[in-house]
């Protein structure tokens, strides 16, 4: 983007293709090293000082994934920033101060916004959920939203449930080939779809616990056994698990599974062996994604009870849980995900700022707008249930960041506190601006309809976070432990060798930041619990995820859980040869301590289905140049991340 000096006035402008704002004299900020202040504008839209002094705020390895990824050409990093809070504005002072929030890092929009926020080449939203219809014409329509989907950059959850199982009756004397088929073919269709430079299609598929087919669908990305042409290996794919499912695991007691047409019991097997399947597979492959669906369902918004709207999906990153399907007015309605995340390693910062979460929640409501308002016919049903719920997902990044930087190990209960404190203050907040914006700009149909003052029907959702807190700093992802305090992250741009900044600053009190240090943790694979210089406090402090109990990583997430509305982005690390046993009992715990949703069960050695999909590939730190051999890989498995969530 080509800006104008601040001192100049706004003359002689015109709108480029890209939809920004030039400057006759096309001077771009390289050209001006002098300049730190300039203006971004938006046609029809709010001016924005923007600093760019505050790039010095950015790693180079943000910088890498903003050139990568985001930035339009001759724009900078601060223009970007500009753009995004140009046109997202209420009004000069909030469109300034959602620059002021977003160049220093105290949020950080989902990624479609920043790529495509002020321009004409996308929308900012590109998460959806939606369900098939059991019949020909449901199918069909399904596989066609999801290219339209696709083909404007969507990543896509999709519910098949409905869908009668393999040989039941159909027609006169006709027998279904089952949902397996119909998936297959939205396999072929997401892997033929392209979305574009930032990302190819990507898509997951949700099938309930009791559903005929459900032993088959768990295997749908094992890569080897069974028939070749019922697998998927291109989709990802989550099973919703219900409380009775739970309750007969527990009791060793014998599962019915449903037909979805009258509930007919097709047949049983035992509840625990197909329990142990679902954990075999996601410690084999990574998925099925798990979704609690009783738990989801029970935490709908009031005025979501009323009407009847059921929870049955997710999307790819298993945080959101909207409706879908046949609504209480006879329309189809498609979720999306409008999602943005707060800093928490810039916590102090603003949390006495009583205007912050409200700004954002307002941002929000006008990404929203902007997607009902430019969305094309293709997506009828996104765009309407976009406009009759109005929910949004704010979530956060930067949780284990956070407390290393206060010196607080994951597992304790000074983290437990922060948690709850910390939670109980963003939904705090983000009820206030939900009302208060229902005031000013009338609440959702879905709430009016019951007398309901509320603009969102759900307002949090806790995100992965994998790119853009790479942006913000490289806090850590979204409420997970890190992987490693030193990696080596590949991009387009090239490698790039990512320290663990907090844990660099106590090398540096203790006058232990040398390169032979560094090289010793690379060694172990990331971890410092060999440092004999340290404490057995600092050890904990720098503990890595397959370090950490995962039973932290579940009571943290029950104890954030009745302040998210929707759901959490939640992985699990596990060794290899972890007993059977633990492996329940840390999936059983989620449920019984009421944890929505499980995202990934990482491994140390499983094998995946998945390749890497955008090059970037997580692994730990080599040695510098010149050092002994890198070390292997921490995992064998590169794990596709939800670029829509992000």
């Amino acid at each position: 983007m080509v800006l104008d000096d601040v001192s100049g006035g706004m003359s002689d402008r015109s709108a480029s293709e890209d939809g920004t704002i030039r400057g006759k004299d096309s001077t771009t900020m390289s050209d001006m090293p002098d300049m730190l202040d300039s203006v971004v504008q938006l046609p029809g839209h709010h001016p924005v000082r923007v600093d760019h002094s505050r790039d010095a705020l950015l790693t180079a390895f943000g910088k890498a994934t903003l050139d990568n990824r985001y930035l339009l050409p001759g724009e900078s990093y601060q223009d970007l920033f500009g753009r995004v809070a140009s046109y997202y504005g209420a009004n000069p002072a909030h469109a300034q101060r959602l620059y002021d929030y977003i160049s220093r890092h105290w949020f950080m929009p989902a990624t479609p916004v920043l790529s495509n926020g002020g321009t004409t080449r996308g929308l900012p939203i590109s998460c959806f959920l939606n369900e098939a219809n059991d019949s020909l014409r449901g199918i069909v329509d399904l596989w066609n939203e999801n290219v339209w989907l696709a083909s404007k950059g969507g990543g896509i959850g999709s519910y098949w449930g409905n869908l009668r199982s393999i040989g039941e009756n159909v027609g006169r004397n006709g027998k279904t080939s089952g949902v397996i088929p119909f998936i297959r073919v939205m396999d072929s269709l997401t892997l033929a779809i392209s979305q574009g430079s930032l990302r190819r299609g990507s898509a997951a598929v949700y099938l309930p616990v009791w559903h005929p087919e459900i032993e088959e669908f768990i295997e749908l990305r094992r890569p080897t056994g069974g028939d070749p042409n019922r697998k998927a290996l291109n989709l990802h794919h989550g099973v919703l698990v219900s409380d009775a499912f739970m309750r007969a695991v527990a009791d060793d007691d014998e599962w019915a599974l449903l037909s979805p047409k009258d509930n007919t019991v097709i047949r049983k097997i035992s509840a625990r062996s197909l329990w142990i399947r679902i954990l075999t597979a996601r410690m084999e492959q990574g998925e099925p994604y798990i979704i609690f669906s009783d738990h989801v369902n029970n935490a709908r918004p009031e005025h979501h009870k009323l009407a009847g709207l059921e929870v049955k999906t997710s999307n790819l990153c298993a945080e959101i849980t909207l409706p879908t399907g046949m609504d209480q007015h006879g329309r189809e309605r498609t979720a999306v995900c409008c999602l943005s995340s707060l800093n928490l390693e810039t916590w102090d910062e603003w949390k006495d700022n009583p205007q912050f979460i409200e700004d954002v929640m307002l941002f929000l409501d006008n990404v929203l707008q902007d997607f009902i308002d430019r969305a094309p016919d293709d997506m009828e049903r996104a765009r309407y249930a976009a406009m009759r719920e109005r929910s949004v997902g704010l979530g956060v990044m930067g949780f284990h960041s956070f407390l290393q930087a206060r010196n607080v190990p994951f597992e304790s209960v000074v983290a437990k506190s922060w948690n709850r404190r910390i939670f109980k203050h963003i939904r705090t907040q983000a009820d206030a601006a939900s009302r208060k914006l229902a005031e000013e700009r009338g609440p959702c149909p879905d709430a009016a309809d019951y007398g309901v003052m509320e603009r969102f029907s759900n307002k949090m959702a806790i995100a992965p976070t994998a790119s853009i807190s790479i942006i913000a700093g490289n806090a850590s992802p979204g409420i997970e432990p890190i992987a490693a305090n030193v990696f080596l992250q590949k991009t387009l741009s090239g490698s790039f060798t990512v320290r663990n900044r907090h844990l660099d600053r106590l090398l540096t009190e203790k006058g232990q930041n040398t390169n032979e240090v560094w090289s010793s943790i690379t060694l172990n694979k990331g971890s410092v619990q060999h440092l004999d210089f340290l404490t057995q406090q600092e050890k904990d402090v720098f503990k890595t995820a397959f370090e950490l109990d995962q039973r932290w990583v579940i009571e943290h997430a029950a104890d954030r859980a009745p302040f998210i509305c929707q759901a959490q982005s939640i992985n699990i690390f596990l060794p290899a040869n972890v007993h059977k046993r633990d492996l329940h009992q840390i999936h059983y715990m989620a449920w019984k301590r009421g944890v929505k949703s499980l995202y990934y069960c990482r491994s140390l050695s499983i094998q995946r289905a998945d390749a890497v999909s955008d090059g970037q590939e997580k692994r730990d730190m080599t040695k510098k140049e010149g050092d002994a051999p890198a070390t292997p890989a921490t995992t064998t498995t590169d794990y596709e991340e939800c670029l829509a969530c992000q």
